[in-house]
């Protein structure tokens, strides 16, 4: 009975429930979701009706259920209580207790075992990582340029599809430019193809002979796989960058503490991030533990032996500009900074775009190729079309680059970034490099781009706007339309097939719903940000349907008349 017991606790799906807390004990299942919610939108409702739940486990965008975790069977009673028949826009919605997840990695640990060795070979890191490596680069560049037409013609179709109005318009386009919505621009190539990668985030683990190992997982945890694998042979890391993975897998076998073990919540090293300017040589190295398992005394010590093998032992030739000791417990929002403990040299690094130098911190955005990031911000600033009257309104602009890129080519950047740090780096980037014509904000976009407009006095307007890979939210959408002023935007996207309601809404006609007067979409310009990869930057002009800007202003002007 003994021996049996852990096999049984192996195979068994649902046994990580009894290991510590988990808030899948505590889910509940919403149904009956309107058709068009964000989920900043859904948190706010969370939060409004004061409900203290974990997570939001969203299965995919628009879908109908969703599932919210809490922290407590107390708490989730009241959830079940304050949504179940809730009416939210206009939906009346459907609330009730969830049963928890089966543990992804048993499960699939279970059904290999079934299937035995008749299953699918499995891929390599480099398959996993590089899926394009194995072509050449000019290929590449052919299969993404593909790629861009494939998914603007979808796009092209979604817009007939859903604007009956414009379609005789749509076809004339789409006759003009051979099937395509808009002109598409030749994909601009990296200038570095391979190493390029200036920020890396390596799993530590054991690989598939129980090896300590620091490099990148084969796949995540939710998908069943937990083994990590080297990534000497990978081509877009730099060779300086392979040097520290093997300093600090050298430093992790060496020590008494083990690896992490995303199964059972043990082990100690659980993840290493590189940071490398290219300009200034730089490098940055963040060691990510597993703090909950470790006495304040034993992270003391570990911190100590971190800062010794890179400062003075053998990782010392690495020369180490910015060392850091990241606790990876889960706390709030607010203390996250507070896990990041500086053991050695500066706070930051520093890297340069268009000659101006720009300060990375341990968790400052930056573009991952900082050669390609030049010909993207190039790209972005001939397709704007500023002039030395030009206010450009900087939408999600992060540490700011893309608009500290623009100033000596237009009048005023008004910047707006939901992240306070950020914005932060982004007031001193600016400063140091001596650029006056600069203003950031701390805030939602969802609600600054109305005020950003009222700084607007006289001249010329371009919005451009970076979001994250889910897009922008439809407020700020409609606050871009209602922006009288605004004539032309630019839209950057590392996802787009992710944004193309984005990119729908703005071209929408007028209407109850969506006011303001309609974008059209003039041009598209990929630019090839990661090399070896399917991923890359799309790059969108929209500028103002003149004809429609005149009709609706008149609209507006009678309804206005009406009133009074």
């Amino acid at each position: 009975m003994e021996i049996e017991e852990p096999a049984k606790a192996e195979s068994d799906e649902f046994a990580y429930i009894n290991q510590g807390f988990t808030s899948e004990i505590f889910k509940i299942e919403v149904k009956n979701l309107p058709k068009h919610y964000g989920m900043g939108e859904l948190r706010k409702l969370l939060h409004k009706l004061k409900l203290d739940f974990a997570k939001i486990k969203l299965i995919k965008r628009n879908n109908p259920w969703i599932y919210i975790c809490f922290r407590s069977s107390e708490a989730r009673d009241q959830g079940i209580k304050a949504l179940n028949g809730m009416s939210w826009k206009g939906k009346e919605l459907v609330a009730f207790e969830a049963k928890p997840a089966p543990d992804p990695l048993v499960r699939k640990r279970n059904a290999d075992g079934e299937l035995g060795s008749g299953g699918k070979k499995a891929k390599t890191i480099a398959e996993c990582t590089t899926a394009l490596a194995h072509l050449s680069y000019e290929d590449q560049l052919k299969q993404k340029q593909s790629e861009v037409e494939n998914l603007l013609k979808k796009f092209s179709g979604q817009h007939w599809m859903a604007c009956s109005s414009q379609r005789q318009e749509i076809e004339e386009v789409r006759k003009h430019f051979g099937g395509l919505p808009c002109e598409l621009e030749q994909i601009r190539a990296s200038p570095l193809v391979c190493g390029y990668r200036n920020k890396c985030e390596f799993s530590v683990g054991r690989d598939a002979n129980g090896e300590d190992v620091v490099g990148f997982r084969l796949g995540s945890y939710a998908t069943g796989f937990v083994e990590v694998c080297p990534v000497d042979e990978l081509k877009h890391i730099p060779d300086r960058v392979k040097m520290a993975v093997r300093m600090f897998q050298q430093f992790v076998r060496s020590s008494k503490h083990d690896v992490f073990n995303p199964e059972h919540q043990t082990g100690v090293f659980r993840q290493f991030v590189t940071r490398l300017s290219f300009t200034s040589n730089e490098i940055m190295l963040i060691v990510g533990v597993n703090g909950k398992v470790l006495a304040e005394e034993e992270a003391h010590e570990l911190q100590k032996d971190v800062k010794v093998f890179f400062a003075e032992g053998p990782g010392k030739m690495l020369n180490v500009s910015s060392l850091f000791y990241q606790d990876m417990r889960k706390k709030d929002k607010e203390n996250k900074k507070d896990l990041m403990l500086a053991l050695h040299g500066q706070n930051h690094i520093t890297d340069e775009i268009h000659g101006l130098k720009f300060r990375i911190s341990p968790e400052s955005f930056f573009q991952i190729n900082t050669p390609a990031a030049e010909v993207l911000y190039s790209s972005i600033i001939e397709l704007g079309a500023v002039g030395k009257e030009t206010t450009v309104l900087d939408i999600c602009c992060g540490a700011g680059t893309i608009g500290l890129c623009f100033a000596k080519h237009c009048k005023a950047i008004l910047g707006v970034e939901i992240i306070e740090e950020a914005v932060k780096d982004a007031k001193f980037n600016a400063e140091s490099n001596g650029i006056d014509n600069c203003d950031f904000f701390t805030g939602n976009s969802d609600d600054f781009i109305f005020s950003l407009m009222n700084r607007v006095t006289s001249g010329d307007v371009l919005a451009v706007v970076d979001p994250p890979r889910a897009g922008l939210h439809a407020k700020s959408i409609l606050q871009l339309r209602n922006a009288r002023n605004l004539n032309r935007l630019v839209y950057v996207s590392c996802a787009p097939k992710f944004v193309t309601k984005n990119w729908l809404d703005l071209m929408r006609p007028c209407s109850k719903t969506m006011k303001g007067a309609p974008f059209k979409l003039k041009k598209a310009l990929p630019v090839d940000m990661f090399p070896h990869t399917p991923h890359m930057e799309l790059i969108l002009l929209f500028e103002r349907d003149k004809d429609k800007a005149d009709d609706v202003q008149v609209q507006e002007d009678e309804e206005c008349v009406e009133k009074e």
